[in-house]
């Protein structure tokens, strides 16, 4: 825009300085007309600078995803480190606001928040908000589990939870070594065993099953190899495992562990395993 006018410019002192009708008053006024058709949008964009630095609207989110199969670790602009787990994707500013640091969670994910106190951070989720000060912990919020379970490992948090009846919400503190599972059916928060060795296995790239459902097992592995499970449910109610893998372990030993372990019959095609019960193969 601005080489075009002044190439205008140019093209009118050539064709009237040799006209007897030239002053300088005209070009003066040429000169005028341009400074004001260039003033217009430097004030425009000055105005959209002072909106991005007054508005927190207009915060530029970062996500990040650790897809299915895969972990990963970020570290935001205040210090805090994260570890995320398969299929779990994280929302969160580049620079956090002055009174509060907030980042949006789907999946599961550790935190080591770095200490302010006059800086609260605040972990989104479908169900709870969890706010921290500065702490250890580890929050499961995976949509397709309709619950949200937070484990707290060192410091404290609280639990923002909200009565969808009454529209009023209430806090629920957590000390270290607690875990709490907020159901996204019944609204209602319970008090669970605290699974430290599933969570500093996952850290570690290591699959732990500690008496899990067979539901509960299923989708984790869904999410740690990338694979679906196809399975009845009716008939896998009540079995469950306790199991610890090495490692990077591949996912034919693991099947044939469940083999030994539930009595079960596997078989994989392109990325699906179809589960039956043993006792059921030949009906």
């Amino acid at each position: 825009l601005i080489e075009a006018v002044f190439c205008q410019i140019e093209e009118y002192e050539k064709r009237y300085s040799h006209q007897s009708g030239f002053t300088w008053s005209g070009l003066i006024n040429i000169y005028q007309k341009i400074a004001a058709v260039l003033l217009i949008p430097m004030i425009g964009l000055g105005i959209l600078y002072w909106i991005n630095q007054h508005n927190p609207s207009v915060i530029q989110y970062t996500e990040t995803i650790a897809s299915r199969g895969q972990k990963s670790q970020i570290v935001l602009s205040d210090g805090t480190k994260v570890w995320l787990n398969s299929d779990t994707k994280i929302r969160y500013p580049g620079q956090f606001a002055k009174n509060q640091r907030d980042v949006y969670l789907e999946g599961e994910a550790f935190f080591e928040v770095a200490k302010n106190e006059h800086q609260p951070f605040l972990v989104h989720t479908f169900g709870p908000d969890v706010k921290v000060m500065g702490t250890k912990f580890n929050i499961r919020a995976y949509t397709d589990e309709n619950q949200v379970e937070t484990s707290l490992f060192e410091g404290r948090v609280d639990l923002l939870i909200k009565n969808i009846e009454s529209d009023q919400s209430f806090d629920k503190e957590l000390k270290p070594g607690q875990s709490f599972i907020y159901s996204g059916i019944s609204h209602q928060l319970a008090s669970v065993r605290f699974p430290k060795e599933e969570i500093d296995g996952w850290k570690k790239n290591q699959l732990i099953f500690k008496d899990d459902t067979f539901n509960k097992l299923v989708k984790k592995i869904e999410r740690w190899y990338n694979v679906e499970v196809i399975y009845d449910e009716r008939k896998f109610d009540n079995r469950r495992l306790t199991v610890e893998l090495y490692e990077g372990e591949r996912l034919e030993k693991l099947m044939d562990i469940l083999s030994l372990a539930l009595s079960v019959n596997y078989q994989y095609e392109k990325g699906k395993i179809i589960l039956t019960p043993k006792n059921l193969r030949n009906s």
